[in-house]
């Protein structure tokens, strides 16, 4: 299903980022974007906006360009529901839950369960209702990460995957899913983070502001500190997982090969050839991309992609 975003295709990606207060979250996944663009003309989405977790790390990146991009975003969504320890009757959040398939997913694995996404933008929870909504025992609603409309203690698990770096503040986020959670209940986070505090510094380097209009962010935690806001929000952190061998760095590779093929004319006759919805993109768009890669690659350098498991004291 098309999502009736604006669109504006010649959109400067080199913009100084705009404040967090005015950070348009929409942008990230909509045509104004090159990267979003060039994703969407694989089989990247269009229910699943993750990065995807990929079979083949290292050497072995280019083999995932065999490999199917949406089930590598639904092998995410598993990994993540697996940290989560879904048991029959819970209530489970999916913060941020995008075009709801998340949600479904964990009501489809786990049909016992209660299921609620919630997304801040409508027309989000729109596409979900209508793709997902008539499975008993899940449901969506419009709703802020910062301000959660539920009760104490009124879920067993929260899951949010890949969408707490836009929020303006993470250490409310996780104040308002300790409440929502009861004593013992369970949040998974999945989410960017800085390697360790000093690499913050790096917030504001030309490379990394190109990343954070294209992805519109303002800032990211740093591992350590994500250990430390959890604690003061009420949670004991069970375990930390770095995926960044099976997310960041095989799709950063698929994409350094996709830039290195549409720099050239007999790249783009090759990427034509496999597929033709490619003829779409102009010099200006590879040129956009090959810049847009070169971002992603510093901030891949000062970052790990993790999963957090918290638990509720």
């Amino acid at each position: 299903m098309s999502i009736d975003f604006p669109i504006t295709h010649n959109r400067c990606i080199e913009t100084e980022p705009q404040p967090a207060a005015q950070m348009n979250v929409a942008e990230s996944y909509d045509g104004t974007n090159v990267v979003f663009r060039a994703l969407r003309l694989a089989t990247w989405g269009p229910t699943l906006l993750n990065l995807g977790y990929y079979p083949f790390a290292g050497g072995l990146s280019f083999l995932n360009v065999m490999s199917n991009m949406e089930l590598a975003q639904q092998r995410l969504v598993r990994k993540s529901i697996e940290l989560l320890q879904v048991s029959p009757e819970d209530r489970v959040l999916d913060v941020a839950c995008g075009r709801g398939k998340s949600s479904f997913m964990v009501q489809a694995l786990h049909p016992r369960t209660t299921v609620i996404g919630i997304d801040l933008l409508d027309r989000n929870v729109q596409v979900a209702r209508t793709l997902f909504d008539q499975v008993g025992g899940l449901s969506y609603r419009v709703g802020n990460a910062m301000d959660l409309d539920f009760q104490d203690a009124s879920f067993d698990r929260v899951m949010c995957l890949e969408a707490a770096f836009h929020f303006p503040d993470r250490q409310r986020f996780l104040r308002e899913a300790a409440r929502v959670l009861r004593p013992g209940g369970r949040l998974v986070v999945v989410d960017f983070a800085w390697n360790s505090d000093a690499e913050r510094i790096h917030r504001d380097d030309p490379e990394t502001r190109i990343v954070r209009e294209i992805w519109q962010w303002s800032d990211f935690s740093s591992i350590p500190e994500y250990e430390r806001i959890g604690r003061a929000a009420g949670f004991r952190l069970i375990s930390s997982h770095d995926w960044s061998q099976q997310v960041t760095r095989p799709i950063q590779t698929l994409f350094e090969q996709l830039s290195a093929l549409g720099g050239t004319s007999w790249g783009r006759r090759v990427l034509a050839w496999i597929n033709p919805l490619y003829r779409s993109f102009s010099i200006e768009d590879w040129d956009q991309l090959a810049h847009a890669v070169r971002g992603h690659e510093h901030v891949r350098c000062l970052s790990k992609y993790m999963a957090f498991v918290f638990e509720k004291r």
